[in-house]
């Protein structure tokens, strides 16, 4: 069974909700999920805490989530990544987790496993494909194989709020509260079904 990492940043709950249906996606597919949070390191407390939702929000997934490691992510078989948009970009605090990841790039333990990203934004043309398509450099650069998601997957026909070839996406709306859409939901359940199927098959390829 393909073990399947995937670390995420959530400030209001929607990537967790998108992890959590790229995790059941890995399930589908035989695979072996753990969703983890990278915390956020970057952000000083009192910007926090000076807004009530993301307090609580941060609080509940610290509790609720095991901290993502380098380690565990380099001992995965593949990994999945996700984190909301800034400025067409990951959020900081995930890319504070990929400059943690030297070790992996000296080590080489994560060539020839498959990655993708997943992310949020607040509005329908919020830099959502550049967000993960810029996400793809990191991913290289530690030699994984970069996984999108296919056109046979049919909702990326009909789905007019998130949901790119690139990975999965989410529309969260100005107040960062609509929930996925079912086309949304079931482009996340693909990539994670089809990263644990490629992890499985590039099990031997190291």
């Amino acid at each position: 069974m393909a073990t399947i990492y995937v670390p995420f940043y959530s400030r209001y709950g929607n990537v967790e909700q998108m992890a959590l249906a790229v995790a059941e996606g890995v399930r589908q597919g035989g695979g072996e999920p753990t969703v983890a949070f990278v915390g956020d390191p970057i952000t000083p407390t009192e910007v926090i805490a000076a807004d009530a939702r993301w307090q609580q929000n941060l609080d509940r997934l610290r509790e609720q989530y095991p901290a993502a490691t380098v380690d565990e992510l380099g001992a995965a078989d593949g990994a999945i990544f996700g984190a909301p948009t800034r400025y067409g970009n990951m959020a900081a605090q995930m890319k504070a987790f990929f400059d943690q990841t030297g070790k992996l790039w000296l080590s080489g333990a994560t060539i020839n496993k498959p990655a993708a990203f997943f992310t949020s934004t607040s509005t329908l043309h919020g830099g959502q494909e550049m967000t993960i398509v810029a996400s793809y450099a990191p991913l290289i650069h530690l030699g994984y194989v970069v996984a999108g998601v296919p056109y046979s997957v049919t909702q990326l026909f009909t789905t007019t709020m998130g949901g790119t070839p690139y990975g999965p996406s989410h529309v969260a709306g100005p107040n960062s509260d609509q929930p996925l859409t079912e086309d949304e939901r079931a482009i996340c359940l693909a990539l994670g079904d089809r990263v644990a199927r490629l992890a499985e098959a590039l099990k031997g390829v190291r």
